[in-house]
């Protein structure tokens, strides 16, 4: 997968801010006696750190949607989306998820600091 050009300077702001109560994404984690539990994520940051969790859960179609129509970042949901359909379990998934959006923070923290 090709790198992302760097986000506009709006995307950033956006990628480094939280959502509303309604633009929340529902995650879920894994617990052994009580199941999943489900998570509300609020910012871009909070879904990069609940994939750190033990056994995240997580709807990738959900998280391509969330990611291009509430975070604005169309790129990122396109890569997103073909992740999910690669034939590959949901671990190797969610790291490769993890690994893009991590580097997708990191450039938009470094292009927050530009004036």
């Amino acid at each position: 997968m090709k790198p992302f050009q760097p986000p506009t300077k709006e995307l950033a702001t956006r990628i480094l801010g939280e959502v509303g109560f309604e633009d929340r994404l529902i995650g879920h984690k894994m617990r052994r006696r009580m199941g999943p539990v489900p998570v509300s994520l609020y910012s871009y940051e909070q879904v990069v750190r609940f994939f750190t969790e033990d056994i995240p859960q997580i709807d990738l179609d959900d998280l391509s949607s969330w990611v291009g129509e509430k975070i604005g970042d169309k790129d990122l949901a396109r890569a997103i989306e073909e992740i999910g359909r690669k034939e590959m379990n949901d671990l190797e998934k969610y790291l490769h998820v993890k690994g893009l959006m991590a580097a997708r923070l990191g450039q938009s923290r470094r292009m927050a600091r530009l004036p």
